[in-house]
């Protein structure tokens, strides 16, 4: 959620785009915070995720300040707890952060994130990544090959047919999660 959402105006802010920026700068950091890598590798249980607050904060007001310390303190909060295998992308998320709010205090001014800014940042790590880090692709979902569309509405919500006895032929299976509860993460508060 948006820092400007959880402070004395929450539910009274004029959402901007600069809040969905915001909100997807959020979810990069949970990203690299809760994964080990690519392909659904998940961090080990025991790890020591700061971030981990974020998730389980039920005070508003609180939930705020963390966010804010943590952007503020980036090294110490976000980058010294990442795993190896973000470590090079570190860079790149806290100048995203700086480009979100460059006075450096979260807590105290808005966010001015722009679509051209987290573009520009972004385009220059995909090329960084593209020459120096290459990996092969991931397949991230399933894909069973595709099914023409149906003329009835409910039959083409479900585009992919799979053939087991247990679901209908346009049913989509249950994927079991591969990360567990935040809750059960270790953070600051556990030590």
């Amino acid at each position: 959620m948006p820092l400007a959402s959880l402070g004395k105006n929450q539910g009274k802010y004029i959402h901007t785009p600069a809040h969905d920026l915001e909100s997807l700068l959020h979810v990069a950091l949970g990203l690299v915070n809760f994964t080990a890598g690519p392909c659904g590798q998940v961090r080990n249980p025991n790890d020591f995720v700061p971030l981990a607050r974020w998730y389980n904060m039920t005070d508003r007001k609180q939930l705020r300040k963390d966010k804010s310390i943590d952007l503020d303190n980036y090294e110490e909060e976000i980058h010294a707890s990442l795993p190896d295998y973000w470590k090079p992308l570190s860079p790149y998320l806290h100048r995203l952060i700086l480009a979100t709010w460059p006075r450096l205090d979260p807590l105290k001014s808005e966010s001015v994130a722009t679509h051209d800014t987290f573009r520009k940042i972004l385009k220059e790590a995909l090329a960084h990544f593209t020459i120096n880090h290459p990996e092969n692709l991931c397949p991230y979902a399933r894909i069973t090959g595709k099914r023409p569309r149906s003329s009835t509405t409910e039959k083409g919500r479900y585009p992919y047919k799979h053939s087991r006895q247990d679901v209908g032929p346009i049913a989509r299976l249950p994927q079991f999660a591969m990360i567990k509860p935040f809750a059960e993460w270790r953070d600051s508060c556990d030590d």
